[in-house]
């Protein structure tokens, strides 16, 4: 991408003067008024009105069409998915998603993901900008530390310092800001941990392989100073500093800021999201053969949050075939899109190529199915079994997920005269039962191992077929240290199938749960390359940084190779 731009960030100095210092503070200092901003409040108005139009567009970014395999977040989780094996191109009719079943996402989608990141990126990094250019907002936290206190009569904000004086007060206008500023780097944070999933080595085959997190390079890393300057490769240490500087900023700013501000709509990140994850990203930054717990420590942290906030429900066992996974309503979706007849994209769409209730590629002749493989793990007392089609009415739709994802308008009949063509089942971006899932995991790799199961049962226990209990309890009961991890990482792909977290699953813990006597497999349902081995190890699974930016961006010098 040519002119592309970045530089490491400054790290924005947050917290309260400390006690120590209070205490030297003279008497005149303590009497005098709150700082107060230096802009008017019809200013801070038309800077939060700019930002909140600036973020629209940067939400949409997540839902963009441009082709019939590329339609935003949807099309990456499917990338992944595919790319992973867990989900099966059956049959292929159209093309679509071809490449991916063929194993060449690596280089195939590289570029679709670099542009749309690094163009996503830049808009995010003008809305930090208009923050630090067109206001003290910043500056005056750094100096005085977040507010602590609200006034709901006065409708301010107040930081109190340690002796109980008010060293700043903010508006509501500028709480409106700064809460936009939080959705920012939420956003800086979440697209940089998603260049780390693809672009970098997982950290336990950096280590494997005799390199660190600083010194192997991952991709360039700009923010707000920098972007208008070619960046050189930053080291994966530097990528993961962003992110976790990011998203701990953001959690903050959301907190201090959250008496006034409340997300209107899911498409909108917020706290509980930027929690979510920053405990994903610690996980994966996760090294399970190296001696620091640190990163899963923190997983378990955030993800606990989340769990603690009691704004979301695990999915309940009678919801589990009647859901859909199509309405942003949902109790358990913390992250998603309303799809509209304004945004909907048609075929171009996740349900227009998945589900076989609509107008989809998926009905009309290229299925995605779960693999086979995958379908045959899933025990009978296991009520996700029935997500998937067992083929018995129509084969062609055989291991399709026709209870998992399904038009709400059309739930049930793939008849020509009943398929839904409005496509307007919603988009799912992040889901509760992710959390357990990552405390479950994060407590296996601190051998915390009740507690791991402890997460992992509260949401299995509703994922039981009714006349089949007695069968699941035995199964719970004889969860142990040897065999949780795999069940844990079971859970990781039949759960979340779809929701494209499945690469990550197979880089992060396909190396730990493939015996090397008993490969994993592709299912005898993939249209290519049925039967083959599964590597966790291979480098057809690490995204390479397309061409046009080692040719076009002069900070690269030409590039560099990944093995």
């Amino acid at each position: 991408m040519k002119g592309v731009i970045i530089m490491k960030t400054k790290q924005i100095v947050l917290g309260i003067i400390c006690m120590v210092c209070l205490a030297g503070c003279s008497d005149n200092f303590l009497s005098k008024e709150p700082y107060s901003s230096t802009l008017t409040q019809a200013q801070y108005e038309r800077l939060s009105n700019t930002m909140e139009a600036s973020m629209r567009g940067v939400y949409s970014t997540l839902y963009a069409y441009s082709d019939h395999d590329q339609f935003g977040k949807r099309s990456i989780d499917m990338y992944c998915d595919i790319t992973s094996s867990d989900m099966a191109l059956t049959s292929q009719r159209y093309g679509w998603f071809g490449s991916d079943e063929a194993g060449m996402s690596a280089t195939g989608r590289t570029g679709y993901i670099w542009v749309i990141n690094y163009s996503t990126m830049r808009n995010i990094n003008k809305v930090i900008k208009l923050v630090n250019d067109q206001s003290d907002l910043l500056s005056r936290i750094a100096e005085f530390g977040l507010p602590n206190t609200y006034n709901s009569k006065k409708e301010s904000y107040y930081t109190i310092g340690a002796l109980g004086d008010t060293l700043a007060s903010f508006s509501t206008s500028e709480a409106n800001t700064a809460y936009i500023y939080a959705q920012a780097l939420t956003m800086r944070g979440y697209i940089y941990s998603q260049m780390i999933n693809l672009y970098t080595l997982p950290a336990w085959r950096i280590a494997q392989e005799g390199g660190t997190l600083g010194s192997t390079i991952a991709f360039p890393v700009y923010n707000e100073t920098n972007m208008d300057e070619a960046q050189p490769l930053a080291s994966v240490e530097e990528a993961y500093s962003q992110v976790e500087n990011d998203l701990e900023n953001a959690i903050a700013y959301f907190d201090a800021f959250g008496e006034t501000n409340q997300r209107t709509t899911k498409l909108e990140v917020d706290v509980n999201v930027a929690r979510g994850l920053l405990a994903y990203s610690y996980l994966n930054k996760g090294n399970q053969y190296g001696p620091s717990k640190e990163p899963y420590k923190n997983a378990l942290k955030y993800a606990k949050e989340v769990i603690a906030s009691g704004d979301y429900n695990v999915l309940p066992n009678a919801e589990v075939l009647t859901n859909g996974f199509n309405n942003v309503n949902s109790k358990n979706w913390m992250w998603g899109q309303d799809v509209t007849t304004e945004t909907a994209t048609g075929l171009g769409s996740f349900f227009g190529q998945v589900d076989i209730h609509s107008y989809s590629y998926a009905w009309a002749g290229d299925t995605k199915a779960i693999d086979a493989n995958l379908y045959d793990l899933i025990p009978t007392f296991d009520i996700r079994k029935q997500w998937f089609n067992d083929g018995t009415k129509d084969s062609k739709f055989q291991y399709t997920p026709d209870k998992k994802f399904f038009s709400e308008k059309n739930p049930t009949s793939t008849e020509d005269m009943d398929i839904d063509r409005e496509w307007l089942s919603d988009n799912v971006f992040m889901r509760y039962e992710s959390m357990y899932l990552i405390a479950a995991e994060a407590s296996y790799r601190i051998g915390e191992m009740e507690d791991a199961k402890t997460y992992l049962t509260a949401l299995t226990d509703e994922r039981v077929s009714a006349d089949l209990q007695a069968e699941y309890d035995a199964y719970k009961a004889g969860l142990n240290a040897n065999n949780l991890l795999n069940a844990i990482e079971y859970n990781w792909r039949v759960e979340m199938w779809g929701e494209g977290y499945g690469l990550q699953t197979l880089l992060r813990l396909g190396n730990d749960v493939i015996d090397t006597n008993n490969k994993r497999k592709r299912g005898k349902n993939h249209c290519l390359n049925s039967g083959a081995e599964i590597d966790p190890t291979s480098y057809q699974y690490t995204f390479i940084i397309p061409s046009s930016e080692t040719s076009y961006n002069p900070a690269i010098n030409g590039g560099t190779k990944l093995d």
